[in-house]
């Protein structure tokens, strides 16, 4: 036995009809001691995956393991992608990304995960790389600290700095092509969950810090008189993105400081009147994205938690068109600086929600005016209850104040939604199936 290494296994005996019997045990937690040492915590996982038991990693106490090469290049993760059931007591480590290595997320998870007194720090989802056949941006990729796909339980932990990838450029027009979009930049840089079966993601006494989502892509340019590409949309939720069959629980803590990021920018009109490209729109929901599907309530709920200091994107600036050729339009601003509620009914129980911001549109034609600094909601419902508040967000609390009864608006705004909302977030969802 190595002293990386301690594995308990526990084998029962009874009694029966007067005769000792072996019988076999239920399955035990394998226990796994790991060293202060970013290789033995590769190799920890890696043991673990390979075993059906569940299994516990118990960290070095307040190490910093430094991730310096993915380990799964399939899913791009610093670590092993989690299979199994496995827990991960931190004792107050932190997992982090080296900052000069290359862009990866942190963690993968496709089996029933829980981490325990653990930061999650500087995961980066890699960037959109190429184009389809039509010349439309590939998007750049989810989940910067942790892309999840299996239930996961979070407690005192921290969630930090961690970004998802932004969209590649869309590709320039020919003589035989238009130009095309930028792609869109990924959801949920700390934490993007999504399947499409039922899980439940459990975040207790947490802090979600920092995060941001991924920028949207340029659009291609023009040639001649054809117009530049439109502008690729950023990422939603920079500090948790869940999307279809994820139920939310957020316990305690804090999600602050979270930034989605900016639509990208339109493209440049072709030199013999092509038109400007349009700018992408800016990501919803700066601190947490909620989406469900199909009609489906997931009912997520906040309880004892604050959402403050968070903002959605910017809007991208619309292209320069040519000699002649009509303006682009301004990208719409991201709204919900705090949170961001899609077909479901979240509630949320002894919760603040202020100091949080919607996006500014960005420079084009016909620029709409930022709304839902606090909130979006979008056939959605919000319930507050036992003092939850919406207040101090800015230019307003929130773009709908009758899904949100008792949020109040200091003034009146436009409840212009996005034409694209609803389809950024549903063509997320299945690129990632």
């Amino acid at each position: 036995m190595s002293n990386t290494e301690v594995r308990r296994r526990v084998a029962t005996t009874v009694t029966a009809l007067g005769t000792f019997a072996l019988v076999a045990p239920p399955a035990q937690a394998t226990e796994i001691t790991v060293p202060c040492d970013p290789a033995a915590l590769v190799q920890a996982v890696s043991a673990a995956n390979a075993t059906s038991e569940p299994d516990t990693l118990s960290l070095a106490a307040n190490c910093v393991y430094t991730l310096t090469a993915v380990a799964d290049a399939t899913w791009k993760a610093g670590l092993p992608s989690i299979q199994g059931k496995l827990t991960v007591d931190g004792n107050h480590a932190t997992i982090e990304r080296a900052k000069d290595a290359p862009r990866f997320r942190i963690i993968s998870n496709w089996g029933d995960l829980t981490l325990n007194e653990v930061t999650i720090a500087g995961g980066h989802a890699p960037d959109g790389v190429g184009t389809n056949s039509y010349g439309d941006a590939n998007p750049g990729g989810s989940g910067g600290g942790i892309e999840n796909w299996g239930p996961l339980t979070i407690t005192d932990s921290v969630i930090s700095g961690n970004t998802s990838g932004s969209g590649a450029p869309g590709a320039d027009a020919t003589a035989t092509t238009t130009a095309g979009r930028g792609g869109g930049g990924g959801f949920g840089g700390g934490i993007s969950s999504y399947s499409s079966s039922q899980i439940t993601l459990t975040i207790t006494r947490t802090s979600i810090i920092g995060n941001a989502t991924g920028a949207g892509g340029p659009g291609g340019n023009g040639v001649a008189a054809k117009p530049g590409g439109r502008g690729g949309s950023a990422g939603f939720g920079a500090g948790v993105d869940v999307v279809s069959g994820t139920v939310l629980r957020i316990t305690g803590g804090s999600v602050t400081g979270n930034s989605a990021g900016s639509g990208g920018k339109g493209g440049t009109g072709g030199a013999e009147g092509g038109g400007a490209g349009d700018g992408g729109s800016g990501g919803v929901a700066g601190g947490v994205f909620m989406s469900s599907s199909q009609g489906v309530l997931l009912n997520p709920a906040f309880t004892g938690t604050t959402v403050t200091g968070n903002q959605a994107g910017r809007g991208g600036d619309a292209g320069v068109a040519g000699p002649g050729g009509y303006s682009g339009y301004s990208g719409y601003g991201g709204r919900g600086g705090g949170l961001g509620v899609f077909d479901d009914s979240l509630t949320l129980d002894q919760v603040k929600v202020g100091d949080n911001a919607a996006g500014e549109p960005g420079a084009g034609s016909y620029p709409s005016p930022a709304s839902g600094g606090g909130i979006h909601t979008l056939n959605a419902r919000v319930t507050l209850v036992n003092g939850a508040a919406v207040s101090g967000n800015l230019p307003d609390n929130c773009v709908s104040p009758a899904d949100v009864p008792g949020c109040v608006n200091d003034f009146r705004t436009a409840e212009v939604h996005g034409p694209d909302q609803r389809a950024i977030a549903e063509r997320a969802a299945v690129i990632r199936r």
